[in-house]
């Protein structure tokens, strides 16, 4: 992936021409790597429309900044692969995101004991 600041993706807001000569502003909500090319995934900024939409992305320094271009993907299967991909990348980041939050718990013999005694009692509970 380009050098890129992931943080700035928050402040990018793109507009999108539709097929119907409609236009949508969308913002890119994340970008990642899939095979060995970037792609971006954007959302309308508009809450009550629920999509989804996926580019490629080329991104270029133009000395200091960065300029990104989206590519349109015609592709429907690389599509599809992008938007399982992209599933299970926010997975990954909402378990990261619930591990981050719950306290650290120290390994000891007694929290294997503390296990032990309750796997046992809902064992006894479900028979």
């Amino acid at each position: 992936m380009a050098a890129f600041d992931t943080d700035d993706i928050e402040e990018i807001i793109v507009t999108l021409e539709l097929e119907d000569e409609g236009e949508v502003e969308c913002e890119v909500i994340c970008i990642f790597e899939y095979g060995e090319s970037d792609y971006a995934a954007l959302t309308p900024t508009d809450e009550s429309i629920e999509e989804l939409y996926f580019f490629g992305v080329q991104m270029e320094e133009q000395g200091d900044e960065v300029e990104m271009t989206l590519e349109n993907i015609e592709d429907e299967e690389l599509l599809e692969e992008l938007g399982e991909a992209f599933d299970q990348l926010m997975n990954e980041d909402e378990e990261d995101e619930l591990e981050a939050m719950l306290p650290e718990e120290e390994d000891t013999d007694e929290d294997d004991d503390d296990d032990s005694k309750w796997d046992e009692f809902i064992t006894k509970k479900l028979d």
